[in-house]
């Protein structure tokens, strides 16, 4: 791309676009209300943050699940109970009083996330990864796995394209404006793999991970092969080329991302992009649920916030402002009493 459509493309808009993780989610109108909500609430936090953005989400649990979750359905046991709602900062104390059952179900999934997710666990394992996927993970499972009859691979198959496909469709839609993905849990999976394939026309200005499973062992290798790429124990994935920047955010209790250090999985790009792990402290580890890999509390974490506040474009001084510090600043160059950032900008990052 020539340096003239660059900079044009620098000066246009900017559109974020959201992929979402694992299992069944509220109608794709709500959900992408409450991710706008949460960035928005990080962006908040972030001195001459813009307040306002164009969103879009990249959702496919309908692909996976036929109704969505209801946010009118108050019984925690309907399988259509929105366990972990949308909830603005701070997080109120839980008012919730579940059954035995329920606690009992929280309680497994922290020991079955705890056992295979770990740096030991099970993850590790190529046939004790799909055993646990098949059974506890119904989306991962269609995504990934290749152990099962013609027919049953013709129709995992097709889910798999299908889940690219929305996002792939998103980037084309907006293929001249600037890009942010924010791709939470298996949605770094998804974007990973659509981001692999796309041609470098298609410039992501940030590609930003968070709660990723993407540096698990098995997933790695999965991924590799899915591509055709030569795998071993101790290979580097590839960057891909039309990502500017990547930033990977992860709670060291989120379970999902315990192999949160990307930068040693994934080797630069072209460009000599690489990813940049950040470790960020998710707030719905104080919910009811005790989840630290909740999307919520991840979009809304002031280091999340800054990256795609800055993306973004914080907000610019006004004209009379850019001429006044500029007009200074060639007085004290003039002077030769200069002594600031050579890097300094009339634009403020206030």
């Amino acid at each position: 791309m020539g340096i003239l459509k660059r900079i044009f493309r620098k000066k246009g808009a900017t559109i974020v676009i959201g992929v979402h993780g694992l299992d069944n989610k509220p109608s794709k109108s709500l959900l992408r209300r409450w991710w706008k909500n949460s960035l928005t609430e990080g962006l908040k936090k972030i001195d001459g943050a813009p307040s306002h953005f164009k969103f879009e989400m990249a959702y496919w649990a309908d692909l996976m699940y036929k109704k969505p979750l209801n946010p009118r359905i108050k019984d925690p046991n309907h399988e259509l109970h929105i366990e972990e709602p949308y909830i603005p900062e701070p997080i109120p104390s839980p008012k919730i009083r579940h059954t035995f059952w329920h606690y009992w179900k929280l309680a497994y999934d922290r020991i079955k996330e705890t056992i295979f997710l770990s740096r030991n666990g099970l993850a590790n394992y190529e046939v004790l990864f799909d055993m646990v996927v098949k059974a506890s993970f119904k989306d991962l499972d269609a995504y990934f796995n290749s152990d099962e009859s013609a027919e049953e691979k013709l129709e995992m198959k097709a889910v798999k394209q299908k889940v690219r496909q929305r996002l792939l469709y998103l980037l084309r839609k907006h293929k001249d404006k600037r890009i942010i993905i924010l791709a939470h849990s298996m949605g770094s999976l998804i974007a990973y793999d659509v981001l692999s394939q796309l041609p470098e026309q298609y410039e992501i200005e940030s590609f930003i991970s968070f709660g990723s499973p993407i540096g698990l062992p098995v997933v790695r290798e999965k991924m590799a092969r899915d591509h055709k790429w030569d795998y071993k124990e101790d290979t580097l994935l590839p960057t891909p080329n039309c990502v500017h920047k990547w930033l990977n955010y992860s709670d060291p209790e989120d379970h999902f991302a315990v192999f949160n250090n990307l930068a040693s999985y994934y080797s630069p790009n072209k460009h000599g992009i690489m990813p940049v792990d950040v470790i960020v402290d998710n707030d719905y580890k104080d919910w009811v649920t005790n989840n630290a890999h909740k999307s919520f509390g991840y979009l809304r974490t002031p280091q999340l916030a800054q990256e795609v506040g800055e993306t973004l474009g914080l907000k610019r001084k006004n004209v009379w402002q850019r001429g006044k510090a500029l007009l200074k600043h060639k007085k004290e160059k003039k002077d030769s009493s200069f002594s600031g950032d050579p890097s300094y900008s009339p634009v403020s990052s206030d």
